[in-house]
């Protein structure tokens, strides 16, 4: 873990999914911050709130994956959208080059026997960082935050596809999270290092699941306050993006990484992509 506490601005980012549920097994400082945390472990849900009907459920479907979910994610539309430029190498025929082809020679196709492999865009940037905002109010359903995830994976997909290495983050920002009304909070957590592979079914488990958010990152904000000696607030504060951009200059992430807005439709998804696509598409643009 990586926890940086500036000003009233803290920002963590954990080693693993799984490392805010573990802290739940030491020791905390301010009494009734730690029972709060595993109440949110406990608690009888519905599917507004996780995304499915229980904790044990949630469990389970981060464990094997969320394929309705995939499923679902991949009505977003894209094929009408800007696709960014291909940068994986092709092999591409000329007078000259590295291998020569006996059989173009026999031809008489000259200006076609030699052939090289040539990446098609120099200018493209070859890895990219997205950073999907998990986090919404209590009064944010789990429908409304799916598309957040939704959107970050089908983005990941569109620039795999094209040959680029694709880090992926889950994040959760925060402020007036003490019972002081003080202090904000960024939360990071790696979900797809950038040499691994595109597991939809395991990252729309995290991602597409309003679940994570309210069990693990909920547990990050109650443990964030005891850190400071603080009681968290009753309400663990409220949502906002705001705080991401500032919170990722701690860190060791790509400071050019793409911070998702707070998307909570189909639209506003699919809008996002264009948006995003296109900067990506033309080589003269920076990502942001």
């Amino acid at each position: 873990m990586i926890y940086d506490h500036k000003g009233t601005l803290t920002t963590i980012l954990w080693d693993s999914v799984n490392e805010p549920e573990a802290l739940l097994k030491g020791d905390w400082k301010v009494e009734g911050n730690k029972p709060e945390a595993e109440s949110h472990w406990k608690r009888a849900s519905d599917r507004d709130w996780l995304g499915v009907s229980s904790v044990a459920e949630l469990r389970s479907v981060l464990q094997k994956g969320y394929p309705a979910g995939v499923a679902k994610l991949e009505q977003i539309t894209v094929g009408e959208l800007p696709v960014p430029q291909d940068i994986r190498r092709r092999r591409v025929r000329s007078d000259q080059g590295d291998e020569l082809d006996m059989q173009a020679v026999y031809r008489g196709d000259l200006s076609r026997a030699w052939s090289r492999t040539k990446r098609q865009s120099r200018t493209s940037v070859r890895s990219v960082s997205i950073v999907i905002d998990l986090c919404g109010n209590a009064n944010i359903t789990s429908d409304q935050l799916f598309w957040r995830g939704a959107a970050g994976l089908r983005l990941a997909n569109e620039l795999t596809n094209a040959g680029y290495s694709v880090a992926i983050y889950g994040a959760a920002g925060a402020v007036e999270i003490d019972s002081d009304c003080e202090e904000r909070l960024a939360q990071f957590v790696e979900i797809k290092a950038e040499d691994s592979p595109l597991d939809m079914d395991r990252l729309a488990s995290l991602t597409c699941l309003s679940g994570f958010f309210r069990t693990s990152l909920f547990t990050g904000i109650i443990w964030a306050a005891d850190k400071l000696g603080k009681r968290v607030k009753y309400s663990l504060g409220r949502s906002t993006n705001e705080v991401l951009a500032e919170g990722i200059k701690a860190l060791p992430i790509p400071q050019d990484a793409i911070i998702q807005p707070p998307v909570k439709n189909k639209g506003q998804a699919e809008a996002w992509l264009k948006s995003v696509l296109e900067q990506i598409a033309n080589p003269e643009q920076q990502v942001a």
